[in-house]
């Protein structure tokens, strides 16, 4: 299958230390909002660990490889990336095999 045709997910596991978890999510809700404005964005969701107040799920759909390329290229992405610069953040990502 053609790769810039194929949907793409992004499932990212988040985790800062609780004193630091509202401003995560801040900044992830901006980013949600923003990007689910995207044309080729499909789902943009996040989720937070029951158990631990800095732990979050973010999942992510794009239609294709070029929508996550121009999600990854945006403004608001960069943005995301500036305002949670500081924090301290343990990032997982996964891919499909």
């Amino acid at each position: 299958m053609n790769q810039q045709r194929r949907s793409i997910g992004v499932h990212l596991r988040m985790t800062c230390a609780p004193l630091e978890a509202d401003s995560l999510l801040s900044a992830l809700q901006d980013l949600q909002r923003l990007s689910r404005e995207e044309p080729g964005n499909r789902m943009f969701d996040i989720l937070q660990c029951c158990e631990h107040a800095g732990g979050f799920l973010v999942l992510e759909e794009f239609e294709n490889g070029a929508a996550l390329a121009t999600h990854r290229a945006s403004d608001h992405f960069r943005r995301f990336k500036e305002a949670t610069a500081s924090l301290t953040l343990t990032i997982e990502r996964y891919a499909p095999v």
